[in-house]
């Protein structure tokens, strides 16, 4: 029998947290398993990584079905929907049998997973407004930063004990355990049900009507920049941390924490200020420190290949932990501004920002993957070339115009 939690509960955004969390589970749990597999497979870097930017590829296709699916049949049973194909296709991804049946099983787990992240927003603009939605995005950051702080850690000894394998077994369990409590805690929040939202034509012109919205794209662009930065991380740093710096797989999770704090830390100053100076102060605040780490970090890389130096692997994980607390700011900021403006299409508007976030996310990673060699210095200057974006977006975009 379904006990559905209470809007003004820590409980329900701690849910809706937990299910956003099936993207960064499914990203970040196997990171450490990443070298060892393409060793498995007889798969170079490149090709290991688009295991990463399946991923995205699916999940940023899906987001464009997913809003306005929820918007005409509700969150809840599109969420349900979602997660049973995440779980499915964890178990196929587990007995992969080679490197080009396990990207195709990623690209079917980011066809569910990628329901998560898309109805969690969501169901907070349905729940929240204002500040209020500021606040509980941030929140959701916070419970949502724990995954990656937590997975990549017990990824590595999972990979150490028993396997690859064990990685993926482990998300379709979490998939399952998610599932149930979606059934039994979490009622619908949908109230302004369309039932044109999946017709072509309104579609269309609901995702016009959005590209049309200035302040929504500034907003859009300043998480898919920021988000793009953090993905060049993801894709390159098992290798990096390996290959210059000589990190081994249970040591790699403990760096990828460190960066996740940086996250987390963001994601409490924008829960404790938002409400005070408001989104677009906090943004930019954030955007800054995307702009600062990145920039860092390449003048530090750039500074050890020209003088041969070899560093210890804080001098790749510091300015990225400034890059991440920055990311911790901007996304949540980011994701608040943008589906403000529509009520009654919030489905459609977390899609779109969705959709264009996951694609510069996937192109990222792939330029990563095929530019990585045995220097730090494809992984710096890409997060330095998102940061730097991240920035312009909001100070070209976002910026009021002088009355």
């Amino acid at each position: 029998m379904m006990r559905a939690l209470p809007r003004d509960s820590v409980a329900l955004v701690v849910l809706l947290g937990c299910v956003t969390a099936l993207g960064p589970l499914s990203t970040d749990m196997y990171l450490p398993s990443l070298p060892a597999m393409a060793a498995v497979f007889g798969a170079d870097a490149a090709e290991v990584q688009l295991t990463l930017s399946a991923f995205l590829a699916g999940f940023a296709v899906t987001q464009l079905v997913y809003g306005p699916v929820s918007d005409r049949y509700g969150r809840r049973p599109t969420l349900l929907t979602g997660i049973a194909i995440f779980t499915a296709a964890s178990v196929g991804c587990a007995f992969a049998g080679s490197i080009e049946w396990l990207i195709l099983w990623r690209f079917l787990q980011a066809l569910g997973a990628c329901a998560g992240v898309v109805l969690g927003r969501a169901i907070a603009r349905d729940f929240y407004e204002g500040a209020q939605a500021a606040r509980a995005l941030s929140m959701m950051a916070m419970v949502l930063g724990l995954t990656p702080a937590v997975a990549p850690i017990f990824g590595g000894y999972l990979q150490v004990w028993f396997g690859w394998q064990a990685n993926f077994l482990a998300m379709a369990t979490a998939g399952l355990l998610l599932g149930v409590c979606v059934l039994l805690f979490l009622t619908e929040s949908n109230r302004h049900r369309n039932p044109a939202a999946i017709a072509v034509g309104p579609m269309l012109r609901n995702f016009a009507a959005l590209i049309r919205h200035r302040r929504y794209c500034g907003y859009v662009l300043c998480v898919a920049f920021s988000y793009g930065g953090m993905f060049a991380f993801i894709s390159g740093s098992s290798f990096t941390l390996s290959r210059v710096f000589g990190v081994g797989e249970t040591v790699f999770g403990f760096c990828f924490a460190l960066t996740v704090f940086g996250y987390i830390c963001g994601g409490m100053l924008g829960a404790r200020l938002t409400a005070r100076p408001g989104v677009d102060a906090m943004l930019r605040l954030g955007t800054i420190f995307c702009a600062c780490g990145g920039g860092m970090l390449a003048l530090l890389q750039t500074y050890a290949w020209a003088e041969g130096l070899h560093w210890h692997w804080f001098s790749l994980i510091g300015p990225v932990m400034l890059y991440t607390a920055g990311l911790g700011l901007t996304m949540p900021q980011g994701q608040a501004g943008a589906l403000q403006p529509f009520p009654r299409m919030a489905g459609s508007a977390a899609s779109l920002m969705g959709f264009i976030q996951m694609t510069v996310g996937a192109v990222t990673g792939i330029l990563v993957g095929h530019t990585l060699d045995a220097t730090a210095l494809p992984l710096s200057y890409a997060m330095a070339a998102m940061g730097a974006a991240t920035f312009l977006s909001y100070a070209i975009i976002l910026r009021r115009r002088p009355q």
